[in-house]
């Protein structure tokens, strides 16, 4: 059992710089939190409701509001009610948005490159398979636990 609280304990310190890094790096963009994240989900899944944003990035409906409602005031998201639905609202990425998207991905690239840096190619590979076993894993409690 200590061995998972350690795990636990490390996966915590990661996330935490990393979240202190992007937030660092994306300052001039004021963008905070989990800001970036709902923008990257954007770029490729643009016209989403708020609803299913919350539910693909793990955030609940409040939270999720709230982050697309700051995206809204800086000119990133703008938001649309829904033909069929005029109680949902669809979220889109404006233009505003689509041009922050490359600074995201170079930041979150930097990262990558800091994270790995005393890596091997192999142990590169070997880590990465890992997290895709652990996050299917975890993909697959969370579909059993819905039931």
């Amino acid at each position: 059992m200590r061995q998972s609280e350690r795990i636990g304990a490390k996966i915590a310190y990661i996330f935490s710089h990393n979240h202190h890094y992007i937030e660092n790096a994306l300052e001039s963009y004021n963008l905070k939190g989990p800001m970036f994240a709902f923008l990257l989900t954007l770029a490729h899944k643009d016209g989403c409701s708020q609803e299913c944003l919350a539910r693909y990035l793990k955030f609940s409906k409040a939270t999720a509001t709230r982050v697309i409602t700051a995206l809204e005031k800086e000119g990133y998201v703008y938001r649309e009610k829904d033909e069929n639905d005029r109680r949902m609202y669809r979220v889109f990425i404006s233009d505003k948005g689509r041009e922050v998207v490359p600074a995201i991905n170079a930041a979150l690239l930097e990262w990558n490159n800091i994270l790995l840096s005393d890596f091997s190619d192999e142990e590169e590979h070997i880590f990465r398979k890992l997290l895709d076993k652990t996050k299917n894993t975890l993909e697959e409690f969370d579909r059993n636990s819905s039931k």
